[in-house]
């Protein structure tokens, strides 16, 4: 769940939502514009340490909070809790 909190907090900043979940819609629900959208990209990427490929680089790819989940967890594999030790 640390990848959906982090998501979260990055969305919040970008949309000035407080309470995000799985299926809001990027753009009709939290309000995204396309300069927003490609930000997400750019704050996922330094958020999480990731670089993301050129064929994930479009950011209306995006629907929903949950397509940025698996987006990020595709690149992370799951093992973003080894740095806590």
């Amino acid at each position: 769940m640390e990848i959906f909190n982090k998501v979260c907090v990055i969305l919040s900043e970008l949309s000035g939502t407080e309470t995000i979940c799985l299926e809001h819609e990027l753009q009709s629900d939290l309000g995204l514009d396309s300069l927003q959208m490609v930000m997400l990209l750019m704050m996922l990427e330094e958020s999480f340490q990731i670089t993301l490929d050129e064929s994930d680089m479009n950011p209306f790819d995006l629907i929903n909070v949950w397509h940025v989940v698996n987006l990020v967890e595709n690149y992370v594999g799951g093992k973003n809790n080894e740095k806590e030790d």
